[in-house]
């Protein structure tokens, strides 16, 4: 949960900068059509929901914000160091925290990060309880409303009208309206279902229920409402021709459900008609735009919208024009450089950010590159976690939950023994493989035998892969280190044998396991 927190917490962050952008163009766009601005509000949805999208040398996004997300695995270093995503902070105030309240700190960050998500899970929850309570009580409130005709209704205890409902919405009037008051409200109810604004509402208040602890976000949801009105009322004028009498009569009878107005807060499945003053002042003051402020306003949104949606683009040969451009080489002088060498963290990071996918639905013969370059990347970040002593995450490599937990308790404890010098293994990032051993199970079940060795210290990784979606996923694993936690707990190379994929399902098994393992890390701290 801890790390579906993370993710949502750097969608949001991304997504401030995005609404932020969206308000400034708002006001740039004051003379347009409503709908252009209620469309932009999509781009903020997107990037409140998707943690993936394209990259683009057109991108409005800061470049260091997108190159360094919330790091998934910075809560759990060995030693912590400031990562907020902007550098010139992090450059500030990102040292490491001194080795001896390095294990202290992990422990903290790691509390305040769990009781955090629990904190925004209640949350969640509670607001969509309340919402959820809220129209049943209202719908309990109609249940004497009399039907006029297919999906109209009318009711004494209502002070404003409203669409109820999802996939049959259904109008709710006041009773003893005007008959003129009474079809222009009809025709902006209406106009709401046509263009599925009640589904969009819905939709809306979800994705803010997600993401309730970012005041920018309740901003957006209450403009977002606001230029779904606004641009209502300018679909229905536009219907009726932009006639300066059906406008002052269409203001009239807005005016005249201004007074002791009911909200209907809480109730995404039913909205009312808010911001009266503000509606009637765009009312009374909309013309039909002309050709030239909509073909740029559309202009502005298509780009706007792209450059909001898009990723920076990362130029990685810009180190490398540097060099060469450089004034200090003369023509015709051999020149050796270096490009600047990534961290082992960097390593790590880009390793385990890696996904391994195949071409069909099972893995096939035709893999064979694939699931060995898979194993390698996996061999790679884990011993390499060892020798830098950090954590890393092994979610693109593992799927089922009790072997990732197991995994990352061995890596764990692992770095425990490296750092008492209890391992006879040199491990290390780089590691030299020989020849690799394939055998195919059941169509989609892969056994691979992956001898490394770093230094001239080698073992042997055995692994069970399949496909999940296309995507390769270890189902069981085993490195054959004699003085190895796999070998302490799981059983000794001649006798561990790799099962099938659903024996870390066992739970018999699981349990014997975790045993073992906590058994050892008790005679490793004494």
């Amino acid at each position: 949960m801890s790390e579906l927190f993370l993710s949502v917490l750097d969608m949001s962050l991304t997504a401030s900068y995005v609404i932020l952008v969206v308000i400034l163009i708002r006001l740039l766009l004051k003379k347009a059509p409503k709908v252009i601005s209620y469309a932009l509000w999509g781009v903020v949805a997107f990037r409140l929901v998707v943690p993936f999208t394209f990259e683009s040398v057109f991108s409005l996004l800061p470049r260091n914000r997108e190159r360094n997300p919330i790091p998934q695995d910075s809560i759990h270093q060995q030693s912590p160091q400031i990562n907020s995503g902007i550098e010139v902070v992090d450059s500030f105030v990102g040292g490491p925290l001194p080795a001896q309240t390095a294990g202290n700190s992990v422990n903290h960050l790691q509390n305040y990060l769990q009781i955090g998500s629990y904190i925004w899970v209640l949350c969640m929850i509670a607001l969509l309880i309340y919402s959820l309570v809220s129209v049943l009580l209202l719908k309990k409130q109609l249940k004497n409303a009399q039907l006029i005709e297919q999906n109209i209704y009318e009711a004494e205890n209502l002070k404003t009208p409203f669409v109820l409902g999802l996939i049959r919405p259904k109008i709710y009037l006041p009773v003893g309206l005007h008959a003129e008051e009474r079809s222009y409200i009809l025709l902006h109810e209406q106009t709401h279902i046509k263009r599925y604004d009640h589904i969009i509402k819905l939709v809306a208040f979800l994705v803010l229920s997600v993401h309730w602890f970012n005041p920018l976000v309740w901003v957006a949801f209450m403009l977002m409402s606001r230029d779904m009105e606004f641009s209502c009322d300018e679909r229905v004028l536009k219907n009726l021709n932009y006639d300066t009498y059906i406008k002052k009569s269409y203001a009239s009878s807005l005016l005249s459900l201004a007074t002791d107005r009911r909200i209907l807060n809480g109730s995404p499945l039913a909205f009312g008609e808010g911001n009266v003053k503000g509606r009637i002042k765009n009312v009374l003051n909309y013309r039909k735009p002309r050709f030239w402020v909509l073909a740029f306003s559309i202009t502005i949104m298509i780009a706007v919208g792209i450059g909001l949606i898009a990723n920076p683009k990362i130029k990685v040969i810009d180190d490398l024009e540097q060099i060469t451009s450089s004034k200090n080489i003369s023509s015709g002088e051999e020149v050796y450089f270096e490009l600047p060498e990534k961290s082992a963290a960097d390593i790590l990071r880009d390793l385990a950010n890696q996904q391994f996918t195949i071409k069909g639905n099972q893995v096939s013969d035709d893999d064979q590159e694939t699931v060995e370059a898979f194993g390698t990347a996996f061999v790679n970040l884990y011993t390499g976690a060892i020798a830098e002593q950090k954590a890393v995450s092994f979610k693109n490599y593992i799927s089922n939950e009790n072997l990732l937990k197991f995994t990352n308790k061995m890596l764990e404890l692992e770095q425990r023994q490296e750092l008492k010098g209890g391992i006879g293994v040199i491990f290390g990032l780089e590691n030299e493989f020989k020849e690799v051993e394939f055998k195919r199970f059941d169509g989609n079940l892969y056994y691979v035998s992956l001898p490394f060795s770093n230094r001239g210290s080698g073992m042997n990784f055995k692994m069970l892969v399949q496909a999940e979606n296309k995507a390769l996923k270890m189902v069981d694993l085993y490195f054959g280190n004699k003085d190895g936690v796999d070998t302490i707990v799981t059983g000794h190379p001649a006798d561990r044998k790799l099962h099938g994929p659903k024996l870390w399902d066992d739970q018999v098994w699981v349990d014997g396991v975790f045993e073992k393992l906590e058994k050892y890390e008790s005679e490793l701290n004494s």
